[in-house]
């Protein structure tokens, strides 16, 4: 792209691009280009200079397809990435590009009402107050979405694209540095073009462009790998995808958490198989809620025949449940009871009963076989 200048000194203080038939910005003058913050190199998408809607426009009125008023209003992207409301007037040039003339003007001038403009700042007060990280990626080249999902997913990675409207949540999230702006940084800084990132994409172009709790694994300003789930939601216009925005948030934590419990749990059962000595759950009601494969062979029952059954019915002894819940207050919370094997053999077995934790009552049972002389001891004194 290269800078055109102007004859005319008064339109030095003017913003001046030329866009060619193709809708692309071919020129700018210097004072368009310094404001902005852009390198006069090569054309540049419409998007980079203008909000999407007054790209739009622009596009149609470069292609013949509108025809513009003498004066209309444009939004105008600044170097911060906010939108500056413009007044624009085009006219065509000999080459059959057409010269876009700006001029800033305040939101009155516009005739955008008082109560559009106190509604956009109060969204951005909201959005600037979350302690939920918000956060937008505008595609400085739409993406058409007519095309295979493929070719769609690889463009959403790598067209022109920036941060737009990102919340200092979102900032503090990926350890932006104080004084940083994590609008101008560029979006592949924090959202890299890996296999598990580009899966999640497919899974939003496949859900028609709405996805929510889509893990993603995401970079930190530092370099870190963080994982974290989004929300998105899209706007697409003419079949064009020309934003994404949506939360994110880390769940990194959540999933060591849940790791390390699963861990605790696999370890747990580890033991429990391996202790020789039966261990059971028991229900409020006396049910059977989890047995130890020590339970299944003392007791000769398959997990099948024991698990969600009442407990009395494997044992001879009365009111086992009510027993059992009531040593479990005893000071000494070992009983003995009779027990039926598969066989229709008869043994005591001393329990050792112990309430678990938690809003659901329930009770760790572990038992183990006395020993027949024990047990014709018993019986003797009990005649």
């Amino acid at each position: 792209m290269t800078k055109s200048t102007l004859s005319i000194s008064e339109f030095d203080t003017l913003m001046i691009d030329w866009i060619d038939g193709d809708g692309h910005i071919s020129a700018i003058n210097d004072f368009e280009a310094r404001e902005l913050g852009i390198e006069a190199t090569g054309s540049l998408t419409l998007e980079r200079v203008y909000s999407s809607t007054s790209a739009q426009l622009l596009r149609a009125i470069a292609r013949g397809e509108q025809t513009p008023e003498a004066s209309f209003p444009v939004w105008v992207n600044s170097p911060r990435y906010s939108e500056i409301p413009m007044v624009a007037s085009a006219v065509r040039d000999a080459k059959g590009g057409l010269a876009v003339i700006k001029q800033v003007l305040s939101p009155s001038v516009l005739d955008i009402g008082p109560e559009l403009v106190e509604r956009v700042e109060i969204l951005s007060q909201m959005i600037g107050a979350a302690t939920e990280a918000c956060w937008c990626i505008d595609f400085l080249e739409p993406v058409d979405i007519s095309l295979a999902q493929e070719e769609i997913v690889g463009r959403i990675f790598s067209n022109q694209s920036r941060w737009r409207a990102c919340n200092e949540a979102m900032a503090r999230l990926y350890r932006v540095p104080e004084g940083l702006d994590f609008n101008t940084q560029p979006v592949s800084r924090y959202f890299p073009d890996t296999d598990i990132n580009r899966q999640m994409i497919r899974d939003l172009v496949r859900s028609n462009y709405r996805l929510d709790h889509a893990t993603a694994v995401d970079r930190r300003h530092d370099g870190s790998e963080m994982i974290v789930e989004n929300d998105f939601r899209a706007a697409i216009k003419d079949g064009l995808l020309i934003r994404l925005w949506g939360t994110t948030r880390d769940i990194g934590p959540y999933i060591q958490r849940e790791q390390q419990l699963s861990d605790r749990a696999d370890t747990m059962l580890d033991i429990l198989s391996a202790t020789p000595d039966p261990i059971l759950v028991m229900s409020e009601e006396g049910i059977v809620l989890a047995a130890n494969p020590a339970t299944e062979a003392a007791w000769g029952r398959s997990a099948d025949q024991i698990l969600g059954r009442p407990i009395q019915r494997f044992i001879e002894t009365r009111n086992a449940v009510e027993k059992l819940r009531q040593a479990t207050l005893d000071d000494d919370s070992e009983l003995d009871l009779g027990l039926i094997s598969a066989d229709d053999s008869r043994d005591v077995w001393r329990f050792r009963a112990a309430l678990m934790e938690g809003e659901t009552r329930r009770y760790v049972l572990t038992a183990r076989r006395k020993t027949k002389r024990r047990t014709r001891r018993l019986a003797e004194e009990a005649v």
